[in-house]
């Protein structure tokens, strides 16, 4: 039987799900399973990872059912994940020493506060400052390590351990470039990093390609052995998915919160007004780098909507919009979490503003979109990406009217991607690189659908009056202060880096 089918797995901090692809990209079938979190106190967030690990494997073995196909199809999984949270294990029994600590977890602020004090530049979306947490607050997490038997790391590599029945500790420069820990020039764990943490590198996993086979699933998984072939985060999986392989192409994914990746090319990129290098992937012995930039409220905002009873669903957005006939007046700057990229502001609240009692809820939500697009821009300009496209993906990119507005007030057309599960796309054809079904990235991206594009509809006059009155709005909404612990990013320059 040949082995031509791909298979991607693709862990977000709400739901997983997971995707069976043939070798001409064309999506067979597709799974899903929502994730819950707890919230054990303010600013806590906490994920059990029994659950990561079984919905994983539950949405696998569905994927495979409903196409019924067999898994010695499948020439490689690829799997792509929530980055920056942080798991431990037992190495001997596979069993989680304490619960995920989720990426947007703070917990750690007073001790990013105590090393940015002395100069570090770190913040608390660097998963560095979680292990060191549950090293010094987790018993069992510190026995383990006494014992040897400490196995540190993210949603990756902890799927990555168990896929493996317990053979594989891996992660690739993507999603290590997200711990604080990683050192861009030389591709590896950097000793003083280590050190900040008191991090053994015998806990951590070891840093491999991004599509590169490095194990395989033991036969009673999935029914058959399949190659563990592709490893990355979402957002670099997102990009691959997009096509974006050259320097100077960016996607912009349009989730929970609105995340902007520039490829820089062969060599990380300093920072930019409040965008970080990160490492985007390690592909046929080369690697490749992006400046990320973020816009900390996006999808949120329209979540929040809808708890207040201002809109029904998500999916009435565009219908609410369109009923207003624009904002008449209404203003909105989503920083219901603080602002991120260029200004850092943490300490930056949400404002609703320009209201009349002849004010209504669609009004309102015309407000949401005209925000979530004026802040995208806003990062757009922050990372300088090229006067080109803008490639669009995630769930928010659903809504027409918003990625028209992006388009309006950015001056370029915007493409939104035929397949919604970007994420998972890219994760499956990273994999069929590494199984050698794809025999490029250019390969890979000659599969993509072509996209659906949304082309500018204002002149260049309306455009700017837009961008005025939005930076006069959205300076209402600082606090006064930037940066903080709570600063998005990840540390620039990497810990211990001169």
């Amino acid at each position: 039987m040949s082995r031509e089918l791909l298979l991607a797995l693709d862990l977000g901090t709400t739901s997983v799900r997971a995707l069976l692809v043939d070798a001409g990209g064309r999506v067979l079938a597709r799974a899903a399973r929502p994730l819950a979190a707890r919230f054990p106190a303010p600013g806590r967030v906490e994920q059990d990872p029994r659950e990561l690990w079984d919905a994983s494997l539950h949405v696998l073995r569905e994927t495979l059912a409903q196409a019924q196909r067999d898994a010695q199809e499948i020439a490689g999984l690829g799997v792509a994940t929530q980055r920056a949270s942080a798991l431990a294990w037992d190495a001997a029994s596979g069993e989680p020493l304490a619960p995920c600590i989720g990426w947007q977890d703070g917990r750690a602020a007073p001790r990013v506060a105590e090393l940015r004090a002395a100069g570090l530049p770190i913040t608390t979306l660097a998963s560095a400052t979680r292990f060191e947490w549950l090293l010094r607050n987790q018993p069992a997490v510190a026995a383990a390590a006494a014992a040897g038997r400490l196995r540190m790391g993210g949603a990756d590599a902890w799927l990555g351990f168990h896929l493996s029945g317990g053979a594989v500790h891996a992660t690739d420069p993507g999603q290590a470039s997200c711990t604080g820990l990683y050192d861009l020039r030389r591709g590896d764990w950097r000793a003083p990093a280590l050190g900040v943490f008191s991090l053994d590198p015998s806990w951590l996993p070891r840093i491999v390609a991004s599509s590169e086979i490095v194990g395989e699933t033991p036969s009673s998984l999935l029914g058959a052995p399949i190659p563990l072939a592709a490893r990355a985060g979402d957002q670099q999986a997102a990009c691959f998915g997009q096509g974006v392989l050259a320097a100077g192409d960016a996607k912009l994914t349009l989730g929970t919160a609105a995340m902007l990746d520039l490829h820089t090319g062969a060599a990380a990129a300093p920072a930019a007004r409040g965008a970080f290098p990160l490492a985007l992937w390690r592909l046929q012995g080369e690697d490749a780098f992006c400046l990320e930039g973020s816009v900390i409220t996006a999808g949120a905002a329209v979540d929040w909507l809808v708890e207040l009873g201002l809109l029904a669903s998500a999916g009435a957005l565009d219908a609410a919009a369109r009923e207003a006939g624009g904002a008449q007046g209404v203003e909105f700057v989503p920083a219901l979490l603080g602002l991120g990229t260029p200004l850092l502001d943490a300490g930056a609240r949400g404002l609703l503003g320009g209201l009349t009692r002849g004010s209504t809820r669609a009004q309102i939500a015309c407000a949401v979109i005209d925000g979530v697009a004026q802040r995208c821009v806003d990062v757009c300009e922050a990372l300088g990406v090229p006067a080109q496209p803008l490639r669009v993906d995630g769930g928010l990119a659903r809504s027409e009217m918003l990625l028209q507005r992006l388009a309006d007030a950015g001056g370029r057309p915007v493409l939104r991607a035929a397949e919604i599960e970007t994420t998972a796309l890219g994760a499956a054809l990273l994999a069929g690189l590494a199984a050698g079904t794809l025999a490029s990235p250019a390969a890979c991206r000659a599969l993509l659908a072509p996209p659906v594009r949304f082309e500018p509809a204002w002149d260049t006059e309306q455009r700017a009056a837009a961008r005025a009155q939005w930076r006069r709005t959205l300076a209402r909404a600082r606090s006064g202060s930037r940066g903080g612990p709570h600063a998005p990013g990840y540390p620039l320059p990497t810990i211990g880096e001169k």
